[in-house]
């Protein structure tokens, strides 16, 4: 077969288009366990944590309801913040290891499939376990190009080069408006989310509870888009002096304080000297 032949069935049968997405496979992953997560959690929430800790009872766990109370907030807030990708490493290990707490209490009886007849204690263990390969991606390779820790400056900090010069590689990042406009609308998903739940364990069953909780969603959408919008302006606003060193300003050169200071000139031999 000729190389071009070879070059081209290596490349359909690879895919070669998507090799230069390799880097969204982590965002990918976070955005689905952390939404999975976070489902699990409001559900929990919106049902009343103490039915959960009821079940918690039963299985012998000290002080159920206050378990109970705490599985619920730490499923939808870790799931919120891997969804929007704040803290995104530490919130995944915690996820697993509260999966595997799980897995020990409730899965052991049921086995690694769900048993499709009779009754069940719970889900099978497959599902645990592949939401902490994900959760344990994500602490492993970061939580990708899309996410709040990118933002704020959690994940990609500038390190020093592997000769060890010291030598600082300063990235200019997105435009001010563009992070303040996505990071203000994840916020904002974020609030009405927060705000239609609290307004359903709040106010309660209303006849109009759905009218109620979307009024609410809205106000949130629009607090936290507008709260995420001016923080985060403030923010980039503070630490301009950084990104404007990138751009290569007279006297704002990153590597101008790193440069080794210039050798003084040999002193002239006179003529005749010993030396």
């Amino acid at each position: 077969m000729a190389p071009s032949r070879t070059t081209a069935l290596r490349r359909a049968l690879g895919i070669a288009p998507l090799h230069g997405l390799r880097s969204a496979g982590p965002c990918v992953t976070r955005v689905a366990c952390g939404a999975v997560m976070a489902v699990h959690g409001v559900d929990k929430l919106v049902h009343g944590p103490d039915g959960f800790g009821a079940f918690l009872a039963t299985l012998d766990v000290p002080a159920p309801s206050a378990v109970g109370w705490a599985v619920a907030l730490g499923e939808s807030i870790g799931g919120l913040f891997l969804v929007v990708g704040l803290l995104s490493r530490l919130t995944a290990l915690l996820l697993s290891v509260h999966l595997c707490v799980a897995l020990a209490l409730v899965n052991t009886d049921t086995g690694f499939i769900t048993p499709q007849q009779g009754a069940a204690s719970g889900a099978g263990a497959e599902f645990p376990l592949v939401l902490i390969a994900g959760f344990l991606a994500v602490a492993l390779s970061g939580p990708g190009p899309v996410a709040l820790d990118r933002v704020l400056g959690i994940e990609g900090v500038p390190t020093a080069g592997p000769s060890g010069a010291g030598r600082r590689v300063v990235s200019t990042g997105p435009s001010a408006v563009r992070v303040s406009l996505v990071s203000g609308l994840i916020g904002g998903v974020i609030g009405a989310v927060m705000s239609a739940v609290a307004n359903y364990l709040v106010v309660g069953m209303p006849s109009n509870a759905a009218a109620n909780a979307a009024n609410h969603a809205v106000s949130g959408l629009i607090s936290g888009f507008l709260a995420g919008f001016l923080g985060l302006w403030t923010h980039l606003r503070k630490t301009g002096r950084r990104l404007a060193a990138a751009s290569g300003e007279p006297g704002d050169r990153p590597d101008a304080t790193l440069a080794a200071p210039p050798m003084s000139p040999a002193s002239p031999v006179a003529p005749g000297s010993d030396t």
